[in-house]
């Protein structure tokens, strides 16, 4: 019942105009954003859960991404953030992370609606049986192998880092940080033949990553570096850690599409005022 009440207002919000007139008037007032969108799983083999969507969930969401919005690869976000502009409305860009082998299913499906990606890889993860903890217990899902990965790269979409054994950059010193960045980017490139430009790092939440060792990721090669918690992309994030929006966390394509066209800020506020968030 909640949820249906939910999908009625949102149709309602939608529909009746306000969505698109609260669009208008936000980006005549010169507000600008953008949103890059997280992935984890794409597949039917296990229950949707906080990594994971359906294929055809998926497959409806880039249609709507195509039809609706403006996908562009990261290397255009961090252009138009660096430098300053505006922003065109409704700028999305999508990652995963983490080399699930369904990430090249994913992958294609991009691909067919000529949407660019990033796929974030822990580099010594390809190509093994590795396990991560929070799937013990979970049918087996096989990791990417080197040629997938490559295949993945070859269909237009960027690869960038994960590190190399997925720690949480919170908890290892400084030292063994740079070799993880330092190593997964070198050997990331020496498999795919380009040049790895990003970092993502593991875990995504605000206590997984210091940002006072940020410039090591500078120094390591990367020219930014990207989360796992929400919020937009504005200019009040540049030179900082970037901030990501988890897709499985939303309801339905109409609620996601209310999110992205940032016409839900209103209720987000009046649910932290409530303690609901």
């Amino acid at each position: 019942m909640k949820h249906l009440a939910k999908s009625a207002l949102c149709a309602i919000y939608k529909y009746s105009g306000v969505m698109r007139a609260q669009e208008t008037l936000a980006y005549r007032a010169g507000r600008s954003f953008m949103t890059i969108l997280l992935f984890h799983r794409v597949t039917d083999d296990i229950p949707r859960d906080g990594l994971t969507v359906g294929t055809g969930w998926f497959r409806d969401l880039c249609k709507m991404l195509r039809r609706r919005f403006n996908v562009q690869p990261l290397a255009e976000v961090m252009r138009l953030l660096n430098e300053g502009g505006a922003a065109p409305p409704r700028t999305v860009a999508v990652t995963f992370d983490d080399c699930y082998r369904d990430n090249l299913f994913a992958a294609r499906i991009l691909a067919e609606q000529q949407l660019p990606a990033s796929f974030f890889i822990p580099s010594g993860i390809v190509g093994t049986d590795h396990v991560f903890e929070w799937d013990r217990g979970l049918k087996a899902m096989p990791n990417l192998t080197w040629d997938e990965v490559r295949e993945i790269a070859d269909l237009g979409h960027e690869i960038g880092s994960h590190t190399v054994s997925h720690p949480d950059l919170a908890k290892i010193s400084e030292e063994v940080m740079r070799r993880e960045l330092i190593a997964s980017r070198q050997r990331i490139e020496a498999e795919i033949g380009r040049r790895v430009r990003w970092l993502a790092y593991p875990f995504g939440g605000r206590a997984n990553f210091r940002a006072e060792r940020l410039p090591i990721v500078y120094e390591a090669g990367y020219e930014a570096c990207f989360s796992g918690y929400g919020g937009f992309v504005d200019p009040s994030v540049k030179g900082k850690v970037i901030p990501r929006d988890a897709v499985p966390c939303f309801d339905s394509l109409l609620n996601l599409e209310l999110h992205l066209s940032g016409c839900l800020g209103w209720m987000y506020a009046l649910k932290r005022r409530v303690g609901l968030i």
